[in-house]
């Protein structure tokens, strides 16, 4: 009973620490800027006091007045489209100069928050306000006041909107643009690695050749090799084909009269290539556990009917090995779209072609503390591998643990 609640007690944990961040950013990014910026996410559910500014009538009056009524939310929303305000009004912020009682003659400057019913002295006139916003401003004759802003504290209802997203997706091209750059590198850098992958893992499994013990102790010892020191032999490497090509390029065309004979060394395809190479030792030995845990029988009835290798491959062995592979597409499409530092130093710099963590890592200096474009950039990027995740989980368990149990 003890080990079972521990479990539970556990699992929630978890299951706390993933959701908690999760559903903070999602709550920043529908929130105004003014909320994410005054107040936690945690408060973005239930009434919280904030601060507005709103003018107590329009421009352009014509003919003297003796009052003007309105109302303190309709006056905000005029210029709170995306996240219409409403709740109950607390207090209104007064800023004036009023008699000195101290030194007659003279005038203090005061601030002072009026609550709801008591009367405020307004552009010589006398301004009083209710809990549900409307308000009247009176004047002793008439007059034509100019408008005045005040400032108002008001218990605000929760509200979100779909603002931000707006912005970063329909006003800011960088977004959209690192998207597709995302995409350009991820679906090439998922499927290369895993289609060597499942020809290499075959071979080890049931082909005979000199070496192939050893090979496959070399393939997954790659594994423990860090990333960060092969980006200066993989650098040097495409320097020296980005030279090579680049002269290639000068000798059969001519370039040179329009300046464009030089071949990047940083492109999709450097990452492609990079991606592969990180990712096939794993996807490999993953492959190969599940591989050869098929049955024997069924390969050999298959060989007896007159099929050869690649017929047994591809006819049998990937429908049969399809939870495998699920399996090790999510972990190489969840690990190549949020790569950081390969895209980092092995992809393209052209502002155009950035993927989006390097985008996302820039709208830290773009945004600055403007949280909520910043929440909603976090969110888009993780939108796409939850639904990828989402769409393949069924075989993500029973692939992974279908190799671990058996081995040949």
């Amino acid at each position: 009973m003890i080990s079972r609640t521990l479990k539970h007690v556990v699992l929630a944990l978890i299951v706390f620490i993933w959701v908690v961040p999760f559903v903070s950013l999602v709550a920043t990014s529908l929130r105004s800027e003014l909320a994410s910026k005054t107040s936690g996410f945690w408060t973005a559910f239930t009434p919280t006091e904030l601060g507005h500014r709103f003018s107590t009538h329009d421009r352009g009056l014509d003919e003297p007045v003796l009052s003007i009524d309105g109302n303190i939310f309709d006056r905000i929303n005029l210029t709170e489209e995306d996240f219409p305000v409403s709740g109950t009004v607390e207090s209104v912020l007064f800023k004036g100069r009023v008699a000195d009682p101290e030194n007659p003659g003279k005038t203090q400057l005061i601030r002072k928050l009026v609550p709801p019913g008591e009367a405020m002295s307004v552009r010589d006139g006398e301004l009083v306000f209710q809990p549900n916003g409307d308000y009247i401003l009176t004047f002793d004759e008439p007059t034509i006041p100019k408008p005045k802003n005040l400032d108002v504290f008001i218990n605000q209802d929760p509200v979100f909107g779909a603002a931000a997203y707006e912005e970063v997706l329909l006003e800011n091209e960088d977004v959209p643009n690192a998207l597709i750059a995302s995409f350009i590198v991820t679906i090439p850098a998922t499927i290369i690695p895993i289609t060597i992958a499942a020809f290499a893992a075959y071979a080890f499994a049931w082909m005979r050749f000199p070496g192939r013990d050893w090979l496959f102790v070399i393939v997954v010892s790659l594994m423990v090799v860090p990333t960060q020191l092969a980006f200066l032999p993989i650098l040097q490497g495409f320097s020296g084909i980005a030279h090579w090509a680049s002269s290639l390029n000068a000798w059969l065309t001519d370039c040179e009269l329009s300046n464009s004979c030089e071949v990047a060394s940083k492109s999709y395809a450097s990452l492609w290539v990079t991606h592969t190479a990180f990712g096939l030792p794993l996807a490999i030995y993953l492959l190969r556990n599940y591989i050869v845990g098929l049955p024997r029988e069924l390969l050999e009835s298959a060989r007896i009917d007159g099929a050869n290798h690649l017929q047994i491959f591809v006819r049998l062995i990937v429908p049969l090995s399809v939870p495998a592979l699920a399996s090790f597409s999510i972990f190489q499409f969840l690990w190549v779209w949020n790569d950081l530092i390969v895209a980092l130093y092995i992809g393209p710099n052209n502002g155009e072609d950035l993927v989006f963590p390097i985008r996302l890592q820039q709208q830290l200096g773009t945004f600055k503390d403007q949280l909520h474009l910043l929440n909603a950039s976090a969110v888009i990027s993780m939108i796409v591998p939850v639904v990828v995740f989402l769409a393949m989980q069924k075989y993500f368990i029973r692939g992974l643990l279908a190799g671990s149990v058996k081995g040949g």
